[in-house]
């Protein structure tokens, strides 16, 4: 049986560029939340949930961007 340090190694790798977007992601969405509070517009929009969430292909992957996007929306 091979050994699976270098598949966790690999995830490890992984989740720091995950963790590294995620981070990058929060600091835009500030940026998109000072602008809507600017422009008086309001912090949720249905369309463009709904057009992020259209592009997945899993439940797996529905479910973890909903809660990005969930967790977006409190930043704003």
């Amino acid at each position: 049986m091979k050994s699976i340090n270098p598949l966790r190694e690999e995830i490890n790798r992984i989740d720091e560029k995950i963790l590294n977007l995620i981070r990058e992601r929060a600091k835009i969405s500030l940026g998109i939340g000072k602008a809507k509070k600017l422009s008086k517009t309001p912090i949720l929009d249905k369309n463009r949930e709904k057009e992020i969430i259209k592009k997945l292909k899993t439940p797996y992957e529905i479910q973890i961007f909903k809660k990005i996007i969930s967790e977006s929306r409190k930043l704003q």
